[in-house]
Formats: structure tokens, C-alpha cells, sequence
């Protein structure tokens, strides 16, 4: 009998151990709910990596793993310039990857390698379009289909110092092509130490430059039929004009956007080139917040003729979902997230980046700040980068800088050098 007894006793044992065992999981927390844990996933990215924004991504990601009991995130990130390789080679070897930060510029290529979802059907279109405006939502399509969800958008837009505006007798923003050149005169004449126009000359960002102007004189890259039609009247007559700004001395060689950013911190530069996030850059270079009004202002690109529509190329990063994701759906959830009115808020206010959410834009906090409201009225008008849907648009946008900068020196013509990177863009597309 004792040993009956005994053997029943451990049989019950070891059915708790088995009934406790069943009730776990150890890929990670308990879901105090259901008894099931709480899946792990990723989000990837560069932003968790820069010293200005890294408290405010790790606050994102702490808020949602406080509220939910389905999944948690963990940060995995890279600098910016590694980022899409690290995500290609990742997915592709498949790591596990739910959720990515991606420039606008990467997205085709992550489309064409195949591991992307439809983030427009996993969210829902008709909430997105409730909620994101139309021309935002373009930035994360793909051949028409929702690719990535904005997280935050601007265009690179210009930028001018007001001081030395007013130091060469400037009264009032140049709105026409006229009165930019008159104020690029001006300020040479004023202070010949100073660049007028730090237009990006240097490395493949010459080409982003050169695409606002290239519009501004109704000149396009490619036709409605993808063909290239860079070099025709209005392409030769908009780099003619850059050249000849180039040789009165108003634009300077090998000038990139950071050369330009601190030469502008200094009162080096008058007008320049950048995107939203040019304030706080400039602050971060030892310009004083209360001086920052005086030394920093968004304007239009000026425009040829009145009616024209200022120009600017679109900037930002979407939020995409990998194919591979552990549970696509909480992913989807998580940019919901991300792009919420509190989150993107906090991230404005932190980062200065602005939101995409109508509700955010609509606050008070975006709405009482001159410096964000005027940006959005240069984003307003904004446009994709003709490159943009190519894969190899890295490639295209450095035959662009190539030739623009060999005309710029008296290499080639302005003629010359658009034909040139005419037949070299048609052959790297073959």
C-alpha cells in the first residue's frame, strides 16, 4: 500500500511540472492574460543610434512594451549609412526582422529584393487615408502599392541667414530667380569672404540640388514615358544658369551639405540647401537657441515667373513590415504606434521631426512652432526624386553629380555634360 501511495504521489508530481510547463513559453514574458508569453519582436533603424534621438526611441519602445501583453519590441540598429545593406543581408539570410525605419530613397530596393509586406493592407487604406494625407502617403508607395508608412516627411528646402541678408541690404526673402540673383550680388559685394549660395557640389548629393532647379525651369529627368529628356532646352538652360552664378562666384566647388552646415554656423553662407532638421543642427554647433531666429529661416525656392509652383525634392523615413515578421499584424500595430498623435509628438518635441498624423499636425505644439509650419508650407509643394523609383538610383543620382559638376568647371558645356548623362542614365537602366 505505502508504495502504491508513493508511486501515485509522484505520478502527480510530475503531471504539475508537465500542466506548468505547458502553460509557458520561453521566447519571452508571460501574458498575464491568456497564460501565453508575450512574442519579441524587432524594430530597426539608424534613428536608436544617434545621440539626438536615442532616449526618445528607447521612450517609444519602453511605452509600448508597458501597455502590451502580446508582444514586445527591442531596438536593432546601425548607423545610417550601413542600414539598408544590414537590412537587405539580414532579411534575406532570414533574421528575424518585423519592423524597420527606411529612407525613402532605400524603399525600392527593399521592395525589389522581396522581403516587404503590404503595409497598406495590414493597416487598413481607408484608416491611413483618414488619417495621412494623400501626398504623404505617396512617399511609402511603391508601383502603387503602400510599401511603408510615413513617420515623418519634409522636403529639403532652402534656407537663408538673416543676418547677413540684412548686413548686404537685403530688405525682404527673394521670391523670383530676379531677385535671387540681385541678392546674391548684394551679398557678394557686402562681404566677399562669404559663399552666397552653398549649393551641394560635391558627392551624389549635387544631384538632389540640381533636380529642384532643374524644375524650377520646367525641366524634368525622365517624360511621363520613363525616357530620359534631362538634356533638353530646359535641362541645358537650368545647369547654363547655375554655371554662370558658378563663375561670378556665387556658388563654390566642393561644397557638401556638411561643409555647408558649418560654414553657415559661422556666417559663412547666405543661402543654402537642407532639410527640417537644419535648426537643430545649427544649435548643435554652438549657435545660441536665442540667436537662432536672427541666423536661420525656411524660405520658398524662388519661382520664374509668378503662378510657378516653388520646387523642393521630399525627404523623410517610412516604417515597413518584412515578409518574415513573426506576427505582421502586432508589426502593423506598432507603427500605429509609432505614428500615433502621442508618440509623434514626443518625437517631435525631442528630435524636431514632423509628424504625419493630421491630428499631430493640427496641435498646438506643431502649429505655434514658425519654424515647422513653414516647412510644411515648402513640403507642400514638394516632389519625389525623379531617381527615386530605380533601384540602382544611388548609380543615377552619381552620374547626375558627375556630369553637373563637370560643367560647373568649365570641363564640359552645360550641353555636353546633359548629354553625356543622358546616354549613361538610358544605358545604366538596360
Amino acid at each position: 500500500m505505502k508504495s502504491n501511495k508513493k508511486i501515485l504521489i509522484l505520478i502527480g508530481f510530475i503531471l504539475a511540472i508537465f500542466l506548468v510547463a505547458c502553460g509557458s513559453n520561453n521566447d519571452g514574458e508571460t501574458n498575464g492574460n491568456k497564460g501565453e508569453k508575450a512574442k519579441e519582436l524587432v524594430w530597426a533603424g539608424w534613428s536608436g543610434e544617434e545621440e539626438a534621438s536615442k532616449d526618445v526611441i528607447k521612450s517609444m519602445i519602453d511605452d509600448w512594451n508597458e501597455e502590451q501583453s502580446n508582444s514586445t519590441f527591442k531596438w536593432l540598429g546601425w548607423p545610417w549609412d550601413n542600414t539598408l545593406e544590414q537590412l537587405i543581408i539580414r532579411s534575406q539570410g532570414g533574421e528575424a526582422l518585423d519592423v524597420a525605419q527606411v529612407d525613402i530613397v532605400w524603399l525600392k530596393a527593399l521592395v525589389n529584393a522581396g522581403v516587404l509586406e503590404d503595409v497598406g493592407e495590414l493597416i487598413g487604406q481607408d484608416w491611413l487615408e483618414e488619417n495621412i494625407e494623400e501626398a504623404v502617403l505617396k512617399t511609402g508607395e511603391v508601383d502603387g502599392v503602400q510599401y511603408g508608412i510615413p513617420w515623418t516627411t519634409a522636403s529639403i528646402g532652402m534656407i537663408n541667414n538673416p543676418s547677413l541678408l540684412e548686413a548686404a541690404g537685403i530688405d525682404s526673402v527673394p521670391k523670383s530667380i530676379e531677385e535671387f540673383e540681385e541678392a546674391l550680388a548684394k551679398v557678394k559685394e557686402s562681404n566677399p569672404d562669404v559663399i552666397p549660395y552653398a549649393l551641394t557640389t560635391k558627392g551624389g548629393g549635387t544631384a538632389k540640388d540640381f533636380m529642384q532647379w532643374l524644375w524650377t525651369f520646367d525641366g524634368d529627368i525622365f517624360n511621363e514615358n520613363d525616357e530620359v529628356i534631362i538634356n533638353n532646352d530646359n535641362g541645358i538652360e537650368a545647369l547654363t544658369w547655375l554655371k554662370e552664378n558658378h563663375d561670378k562666384g556665387y556658388i563654390a566647388m566642393d561644397m557638401d551639405r556638411f561643409t555647408a552646415r558649418q560654414m553657415y554656423a559661422t556666417d559663412q553662407v547666405a543661402f543654402y540647401d537642407d532639410a527640417i532638421l537644419a535648426r537643430g543642427i545649427l544649435e548643435s554647433n554652438g549657435v545660441d537657441d536665442s540667436e537662432l531666429d536672427d541666423k536661420i529661416q525656411p524660405m520658398l525656392r524662388p519661382i520664374q515667373s509668378n503662378g510657378d509652383t516653388p520646387q523642393s525634392v521630399m525627404w523623410g523615413h517610412v516604417l515597413v513590415v518584412f515578409k518574415d515578421s513573426s506576427d505582421s499584424d502586432q508589426a502593423a500595430e506598432f507603427i500605429k504606434h509609432l505614428i500615433s498623435e502621442e508618440q509623434s509628438l514626443k518625437y517631435f518635441d525631442e528630435a524636431g521631426l514632423p509628424p504625419v498624423i493630421e491630428s499631430a499636425i493640427s496641435s498646438e505644439q506643431v502649429q505655434n512652432s514658425d519654424w515647422t509650419s513653414e516647412w510644411l508650407n515648402i513640403t507642400a509643394t514638394g516632389r519625389n526624386a525623379e531617381t527615386i523609383n530605380y533601384e540602382n538610383s544611388s548609380e543615377l543620382d552619381g552620374i547626375l553629380s558627375d556630369e553637373i559638376q563637370a560643367a560647373l568647371i568649365g570641363d564640359k558645356t552645360p550641353e555636353e555634360a546633359l548629354n553625356n548623362a543622358a546616354t549613361r542614365i538610358e544605358k545604366a537602366l538596360e
